[in-house]
């Protein structure tokens, strides 16, 4: 296993004059899960490319382990990398795909047959092994793809939103196997997905990129409860934390010359607030807030509706009287505050 280390890391691609990945610096510690998210085009697919080596990098420095591999092949990098179409061998068996790159290195027999029963083992795909990849699920073509990574033992894994061709169902699924699986392999891994719950889901640590630049590094929890502009605030959580332009005065939340909340220690002024849905309050009698419509999830509901012209989305649980006109309480301990014009967290 191995860390890696990115160090001004950039990406130009020819005949473009707005780099894909701006200049990135990161450390991912020995052993850790780390997620790359964010939306389509920010550049997170590039920077896994480069850091395989799949893409040459324009400026920087990328290090696995203790080398520099700015300059070498991906087979020279003791990485694994694992695809969203499964890239399996169509007229080998599953053990013939498992095996292939092992013997390619020249590998002993017994070492490969070793390593095939103890991956089998660990993915249960041990009853698959004389198939075809045509005669799997898309659920088991999707652990034999990661076994042909684990069997190679490298120093890190690479995912490349590995579960995006895979159903909702079976998704929320697979994406359990892979946590429980670097648990028990605890092998460095970078894993790319547009998808925030997914994000959430997996990393120790997620890194939130956007238009090419990282927006934020932390923990899942910590970004959620204090994102660090309204990107993030906006992007992580489903449904996403509302956000108004709006004012402070007099310790007071003004929007559209009413106020929403008191009490606040924040500076007076224009401001974007922000409040996450589940933290609105609301309360069947008639006040501030206007019912569009009510999405109904099972344990909870997602009430849509406005305070003035301002949409506001608030997560209720089945316990809460739904009516046409309601009050909602914004409370000031919940709130977050960014600058107007910049968007960063104040």
């Amino acid at each position: 296993m191995a860390g890696i280390k990115l160090s001004a890391v950039k990406k130009t691609y020819p005949g473009s004059s707005e780099p894909a990945v701006k200049g990135v610096d990161l450390d991912i510690q020995d052993g850790e899960f780390v997620v790359l998210v964010g939306p389509s085009g920010c550049g997170k697919s590039t920077l896994l490319r480069m850091i395989a080596g799949l893409e040459t990098i324009s400026a920087g420095e990328i290090v696995i382990g203790d080398k520099v591999v700015n300059t070498m092949e991906p087979a020279e990098r003791d990485i694994a990398m694992v695809f969203q179409n499964y890239a399996l061998y169509p007229h080998m068996s599953v053990r013939q795909n498992l095996s292939y790159g092992l013997k390619n290195r020249k590998m002993a027999r017994s070492e490969i047959d070793r390593r095939i029963e103890e991956t089998a083992a660990i993915l249960q795909i041990g009853d698959y092994l004389e198939r075809k990849p045509r005669a799997l699920s898309g659920g088991q073509r999707q652990r034999v793809a990661m076994g042909r990574a684990i069997v190679r033992d490298p120093a890190a894994f690479l995912f490349d939103e590995p579960l995006s061709n895979l159903d909702a169902k079976l998704r929320l699924h697979m994406r359990g196997e892979i946590k429980h699986l670097h648990n028990r392999l605890r092998t460095t891994s970078v894993y790319v997905t547009h998808d925030q719950l997914e994000a959430m889901t997996l990393a120790d640590r997620l890194v939130v990129l956007n238009n090419g630049l990282i927006e934020q590094v932390g923990r899942p929890l910590d970004l959620y409860q204090k994102p660090a502009s309204t990107f993030v605030a906006g992007f992580l959580g489903a449904p996403a934390m509302n956000l108004m332009e709006a004012e402070v005065a007099e310790g007071a939340l003004m929007l559209g010359g009413a106020a929403l909340a008191g009490g606040l220690q924040a500076r007076p002024g224009r401001v974007t607030a922000g409040i996450r849905p589940e933290a609105i309050r609301l309360r069947a009698e008639p006040g501030n807030f206007r019912l569009d419509y009510v999405e109904e999830l099972g344990g909870t509901r997602i009430v849509h509706g406005h305070i003035g012209a301002q949409r506001m989305i608030a997560q209720t649980d089945l316990a809460t009287e739904l009516s046409d006109e309601m009050t909602a309480e914004l409370p000031g301990a919940e709130l977050h505050f960014f600058h107007a014009e910049t968007g960063q967290r104040l």
